[in-house]
């Protein structure tokens, strides 16, 4: 199993190399290099606390998420758990934040089936913080209105059957009567009893909530990318890469590529030039460098943290969940 994970990072790698190529030849690769060496740097610092606010928003949802199903975990060896999920970020389809599971179960013997939920509901109300901020900008592209209701529409549907125990049953019994899937058919159970908690209407409101401000930081972190490329900071401005940011997330995260590569920096720097009337390699030029502060940062800093985790000596004590 590492070696299949191994062979998908690899591989995820190699498709992110031939993405930021395609996007230097695009924006003219010595017109590209004019731009980054003419970005106002004194902006990174800052650009990285917005997006070191959306970790920590991110990261007080997880440890909410942990005491909704009763799994006590102290603070720090929570927070090393949470951003090691993101050392996994190029493995396809947010399956590398599944670590976060493995390691619970490491550090306390949580069943995987248990936690794994919380990683399925921090994914579900990302997406509806991201649709919440993406309905702001609906003024400037109100072409985007369909998708946004139909993506809504679906994830309002997901927590109603996940919230209706009749349908719910109904299903696992269908489950179980499956030749092969039925042996796994303990574990969707589960899985559900923590999605069930977690999804209730309490729960639900404030993770969007917090789902909502942690991602506003890194919509933040574009309109201040920009800012670095001489654009006047105006309350359109924001309003517009908050509308920018949040599509090309969402766009990103439909195609469940690793990291959203290639769908969100295609997505991104299209709406830049559109939306900002910037040129191709200003557009492409922004999309890289919010890019590198967003999700390159993330990997690195949750490498930095799952090498701090293995350093802590000694197993903690299990909690007792079934494995």
């Amino acid at each position: 199993m590492l070696t299949l994970s191994r062979q998908k990072i690899i591989l995820s790698l190699a498709f992110a190399a031939l993405v930021y190529l395609a996007l230097t030849l695009y924006a003219d690769a010595p017109k590209l290099a004019d731009a980054f060496l003419h970005w106002d740097w004194r902006w990174l610092p800052i650009t990285l606390i917005a997006v070191l606010i959306n970790y920590g928003v991110r990261f007080v949802r997880w440890h909410y998420y942990l005491r909704v199903i009763e799994i006590p975990v102290p603070a720090r060896v929570s927070l090393l758990i949470f951003l090691s999920g993101f050392s996994l970020t190029m493995v396809p389809g947010k399956l590398g934040e599944l670590l976060k599971s493995v390691l619970l179960k490491s550090h306390y013997n949580v069943a995987i089936s248990y936690s794994a939920s919380i990683v399925a509901a921090e994914r579900l109300t990302d997406v509806m913080g991201m649709v919440f901020l993406a309905a702001f900008g609906v003024s400037i592209f109100p072409m985007g209105v369909p998708a946004l209701a139909i993506t809504l529409g679906a994830l309002v549907l997901i927590v109603v059957l996940i919230q209706s125990r009749t349908i719910a049953e109904k299903i696992m019994e269908l489950f179980e009567r499956l030749p092969v899937a039925g042996r796994f058919a303990h574990l969707a159970k589960n899985m559900y009893e923590s999605a069930y908690l977690m999804l209730r209407l309490q729960p639900l409101t404030i993770s969007c909530a917090l789902s909502a401000l942690a991602w506003f930081g890194e919509c933040i972190a574009l309109f201040l990318v920009l800012l670095g490329f001489g654009l006047t900071a105006t309350p359109d401005l924001l309003l517009r890469a908050t509308f920018i940011y949040a599509i090309a997330s969402l766009f990103g995260a439909v195609t469940f590529m690793p990291g959203g590569l290639g769908a969100t920096e295609g997505s991104m720097t299209s709406l830049i030039q559109l939306l900002l009337n910037a040129s191709a390699t200003v557009a492409t030029a922004a999309t890289l460098l919010v890019r590198v502060c967003t999700l390159w940062f993330a990997i690195v800093l949750g490498g930095i943290a799952l090498f701090v985790l293995g350093r802590i000596a000694g197993r903690t004590d299990p909690i007792g969940q079934a494995s």
